[in-house]
């Protein structure tokens, strides 16, 4: 029976859907004892973690992993149309993995897949790697080791944060990065809500800077792109739908 202690790494992202403030990539590497150790702890996909408990976990990760690497998609980034969003998530992969991978016991990496289908993620990680692509990235300060991308064994799953021990230990330090950017960009700009499209707080937060979009707000996402058009918030249908149900319960109570 093999008592080899393997090295794994995980990756996985962050408050993709909200309109505001960055998207936050993260990747931990751990040996198996230390998963296991975290799991018994509780380390799971962060969406079903309490706050205080992510914050608590997430002291834990940083200081149990053999490394950990959180980097950001900024709204500044967003905008750049030379690579569109899954490019720009694919190139901070690449990224992270550079960071972490400076073990030869690395044995695989678990990327919690943000395309459609794996055949799309195999399509975007090979497209990026190509000679055709070199040219750009390097314009774009962008250096990748092609030969160790290629090397590595990446299994890219949907939900793997739900079903691997160290990508919930990497959405957990994502996650709490975000939460912790928006705390400081609420001292800064004021309340927005929690920064979810679905969010009416959120929603007039954005409409009332439409004019003179503030540097967090993401004006490539649809919500803006709407709201923008609107000369008053009640014309949104979203906003007015969820205020009324608001208020509705409300009255009931």
């Amino acid at each position: 029976m093999s008592t080899e202690n393997k090295i794994i790494a995980g990756i996985d992202d962050a408050t993709k859907c909200p309109c505001i403030g960055s998207i936050f990539i993260a990747g931990v590497v751990a040996d198996e004892k230390t998963i296991a150790q975290w799991k018994e702890l509780g380390v799971k996909d962060s969406k079903l973690i309490a706050p205080t408990k992510r914050y608590k976990l997430e002291k834990i990760i940083k200081e149990s992993a053999i490394r950990f690497s959180i980097e950001q998609i900024t709204p500044a980034n967003m905008v750049q149309e030379i690579f569109n969003l899954n490019d720009w998530e694919m190139l901070t992969v690449f990224k992270i993995i550079k960071k972490l991978y400076r073990s030869e016991n690395l044995h695989d990496i678990y990327i919690d897949n943000w395309e459609v289908t794996k055949k799309r993620f195999v399509e975007r990680f090979k497209t990026l790697l190509s000679i055709k692509k070199r040219k750009l990235l390097v314009e774009h300060h962008i250096c990748l080791n092609r030969k160790r991308l290629r090397s590595l064994n990446l299994i890219a799953e949907h939900r793997a944060d739900e079903n691997y021990t160290v990508v919930g230990a990497a959405s957990i330090l994502a996650k709490t990065a975000s939460d912790k950017q928006y705390k400081e960009y609420k001292k800064i700009y004021g309340d927005f809500g929690s920064g979810s499209p679905a969010d009416p707080a959120t929603r007039l937060f954005v409409w009332q800077h439409r004019h003179n979009p503030l540097p967090i707000i993401r004006t490539t996402w649809k919500t803006f792109k709407h709201l923008v058009t609107l000369e008053s918030i009640e014309q949104d249908s979203i906003y007015a739908r969820v205020k009324k149900k608001l208020a509705e319960k409300k009255d009931s109570n």
